[in-house]
């Protein structure tokens, strides 16, 4: 691969010191290792030109490297540890490859390998969306469900019980929060499907370009593992899908 022409690059970090659930990202889900779901995403993409994961434990990079992925290095510890930033170990990520291979890519995109749900459609829709919209940067929204910050509250002071609203609406002198639903302006979440950024950008040390846009996934399509119950409701949903015949990583 090192002559071939690098636009978009896409990369799967994969650290290896998860709290929540200890080796999560090789961890078993419906049979396979977690991160084999988004390798499996990124090799069907019809845009991404190459993608790489970057982890800093032997053990991932043997299990990724036995399902296709390329792992060419081990991420340096200090760019692994738990308050490490997204930038750390893309400036690791671009600089190597540039540096060892001779790639120049244009855009970044991150596939975060505890979404086993994503679809390869929605990766290509964004990226053909950021292309099309000459945007920055792109990073995947959707709605949760009944879920919205209009409805929230600050414990202000927990003894007393004391609270105040998170955001407040045209609606709020009189009805405090208690506002219908359809009245309240659409609220997304950042469910990390995909994010996709200029490299230019990372090499200046910023994830993100001014031009940040969004494009809207189907929530369910954005289920993150992080904790033990994160992983029983994935096995239930791939359960299901088998037996329903329902595939949404398309």
């Amino acid at each position: 691969m090192t002559d071939k022409k690098v636009k978009i690059m896409a990369v799967i970090p994969a650290r290896g010191g998860s709290k929540g659930i200890p080796r999560k990202n090789i961890v078993d889900l419906g049979g396979k290792p977690l991160i084999a779901y988004t390798i499996e995403v990124a090799r069907r993409s019809k845009l991404i030109d190459a993608a790489i994961v970057s982890t800093d434990d032997a053990e991932i990079a043997e299990v990724a490297k036995a399902l296709g992925a390329d792992v060419p290095f081990l991420r340096p510890a200090e760019l692994a540890r738990d308050d490490s930033s997204d930038i750390d170990y893309l400036k690791h990520a671009l600089a190597w490859v540039e540096e060892h291979r001779g790639w120049q890519p244009e855009i970044l995109a991150i596939l975060q390998p505890t979404m086993p749900f994503r679809r390869v459609e929605d990766v290509d829709g964004a990226l053909r969306f950021m292309i099309e919209q000459d945007c920055d940067s792109v990073r995947t929204l959707a709605v949760p469900t009944h879920v919205t910050p209009y409805k929230m509250w600050f414990l202000d002071d927990p003894e007393k019980g004391t609270i105040s609203p998170v955001l407040k609406t045209e609606y709020y002198e009189r009805l405090l929060t208690d506002v219908p639903r359809q009245k309240l302006r659409p609220c997304y979440w950042q469910p990390g499907v995909v994010i996709a950024t200029r490299a230019k950008f990372v090499r200046q040390g910023r994830v993100f370009g001014p031009d940040l846009r969004g494009y809207v996934v189907d929530i369910r399509t954005a289920h993150d593992i992080d904790e033990p119950a994160d992983l029983e409701y994935a096995e239930f949903l791939i359960h299901k899908q088998k037996k329903t015949g329902d595939d949404r990583n398309g």
